[in-house]
């Protein structure tokens, strides 16, 4: 039976209405957008956001009574427990709406509301950077400095709901000002704040007499910000690199801060930390090690986000989620025994993958939905890895550790049929999950080769076979096959997922990949040596979700 469920993103520039189905995953199935207009007040707002849910659910033929639960992710100030906006500074009018109760009213649905820092961390605990922690914060480093804080394995929201406000944080007497507060964390690490500082070292070395590299290129004081400033850094400016140093020791103390008082497993970082992390790691971490306790620091990690542009759709999502327990990747610890009988023993026999084990779970569910919903996979790789994809669809088109009978249903028409050449075969045929190596088929393969161009040969197969909720499995050692990535890049055009099977870095595929299994060797053999018992495991637990009765 399908779960859905639906978000609204609410912001002060722009809403969004998503709608989602949870099964193993969250898997968005619709989006719409409109501007916010806050000028023309709160009512006109709450038709839009009405009006997009009625039209999403009609689009994709479902009605309210088949929606679980409706998740909102706001700014603050809000009361989650009672579902209140309160006056946030970007929604100017909306002074005490109870949102929450106003959808429950009007839908029949449970509606539950979340601050948006605390929404996105609880994307990042569930789905993304901070999985598997009992205690973890999370920092959004974007236009603010904000942050959701898991204690003990459970939101930590305050008896007002403003705990992890942690922009406020003074971290000097004096200094730039962020969250109405000289000094703030927000002030130095924001991306507002940033700017500012940036704008400010710009007048002060031209008052001084010197001319920065971005001014001497045309750039005024106005439009320097972390995005510049790194532009700069990276090139080996002294003052940029200066700056980002700066701007990384002030972030490792406000982490430092958060470190003493919380004792987190991990510190997960958004936007300009994702961004900029070689910029800032080095400083941060000196800063922290200098400031913070030091049992406390040996057990923290500082990470960047994962989810990246998917956090902020995800967010309202969550919030239904977490509100009614529902465990987005709960499905992961409840398949059936054989299917996790499978993918533990791969991790058992060989201990080096262990490293692989959340990226082989995301590629298996990749593709049990792609079969669930009727689609098929396709395949290829060169060489060595030529060979892998036609093993791959041998071990998925028939039996692999199970028989797989047809059902008497499909039997019977196929005894009549094939009774005359073969009596019995029908008992004999087996069910398959379809894949399609696009290794062979030579008659086209030189076509394109001679006719198009020799790296085109495997885009050219998915341009004809792949259809919007396929699998492209790509395979390259290195990671570096141009005709695969070109495979794989037309296979996300077209509307596919893609999985790269790789070693190395993870090479050109890493990047133009859903999922990237990246085994931990870098010569050709050793990468296809685990190879091997990475396909064998994800055919196998296939197996055992479609076929084990």
């Amino acid at each position: 039976m399908r779960k859905c469920y639906l978000g609204l993103d609410i912001g002060g520039t722009k809403c969004a209405v998503l709608l989602s189905e949870v099964d193993g995953g969250i898997h968005l199935l619709d989006k719409l957008r409109f501007p916010t207009e806050t000028e023309k007040g709160f009512a006109h707002t709450w038709n839009r956001l009405c009006e997009a849910m009625e039209e999403i659910l009609r689009q994709n033929d479902l009605t309210f009574a088949e929606i679980e639960a409706v998740g909102v992710s706001c700014g603050g100030p809000l009361d989650s427990r009672r579902g209140l906006v309160l006056s946030p500074p970007n929604l100017p009018g909306w002074d005490e709406i109870p949102l929450a109760r106003m959808i429950t009213e009007r839908y029949r649905v449970p509606a539950y509301l979340q601050n948006d820092a605390n929404a996105c961390a609880l994307v990042e605990w569930k789905l993304g950077a901070g999985r598997g922690t009992e205690n973890m914060v999370f920092l959004t480093m974007g236009t603010g400095m904000g942050a959701g804080i898991i204690a003990e394995g459970k939101l930590l929201r305050g008896c007002t709901d403003m705990g992890g406000e942690v922009g406020h944080i003074r971290l000097t007497e004096d200094g730039p000002v962020g969250f109405g507060k000289a000094g703030s964390f927000e002030g130095y690490t924001s991306g507002g704040g940033i700017a500012r500082q940036a704008a400010a070292l710009t007048e002060r070395l031209l008052a001084e007499g010197q001319i920065p590299a971005w001014v001497r290129d045309g750039h005024a004081a106005s439009e320097a910000d972390a995005r510049l400033m790194a532009e700069y850094a990276r090139q080996g400016d002294p003052d940029a690199l200066r700056f980002f140093d700066h701007i990384g020791r002030m972030l490792g103390r406000g982490i430092a801060q958060l470190t003493d008082v919380l004792n987190p497993e991990r510190v997960v970082i958004g936007s300009i930390f994702v961004r900029c992390e070689d910029l800032l790691r080095g400083p941060m971490e000196a800063e922290l090690r200098r400031e913070a306790l030091s049992h406390s620091v040996r057990g923290l990690t500082v990470v960047p986000a994962e989810t990246g542009e998917q956090l902020g759709d995800l967010a309202s999502i969550m919030v239904a989620l977490y509100a009614t327990g529902v465990e987005p990747l709960e499905e992961i610890t409840e398949h059936k025994a054989t299917v996790l009988a499978h993918y533990e023993r791969l991790f058992t026999r060989y201990p080096a993958l262990d490293c692989c084990r959340e990226s082989v779970m995301e590629a298996y569910l990749l593709l049990r939905d792609c079969y669930r919903h009727g689609g098929k996979l396709l395949v290829g790789g060169n060489g060595g890895s030529c060979s892998d994809s036609e093993h791959i669809v041998g071990e998925l088109m028939k039996g692999f550790y199970l028989k797989r009978p047809l059902p008497e249903a499909e039997q019977q028409p196929l005894r009549d049929a094939l009774e005359p050449l073969l009596p019995g075969a029908e008992s004999l045929l087996q069910q398959g999950l379809p894949a399609i190596a696009l290794t062979g088929h030579a008659p086209l393969s030189t076509a394109v080769q001679n006719d198009l161009d020799p790296s085109l040969a495997m885009a050219q197969q998915v341009i004809g076979y792949g259809r919007p909720g396929d699998v492209m499995l790509g395979i390259s050692t290195s990671g570096n096959a141009r005709n695969v990535a070109l495979a794989m890049q037309t296979a996300r055009a077209r509307g596919l997922r893609t999985i790269a099977l790789t070693g190395g870095t993870g090479g050109r595929l890493k990047q133009c990949s859903d999922c990237a299994i990246i085994a931990p060797a870098a010569t050709p053999a050793d990468v296809q040596e685990y190879h091997l018992p990475i396909y064998h495991t994800l055919c196998a637990m296939l197996e055992a979700k479609f076929f084990d009765c």
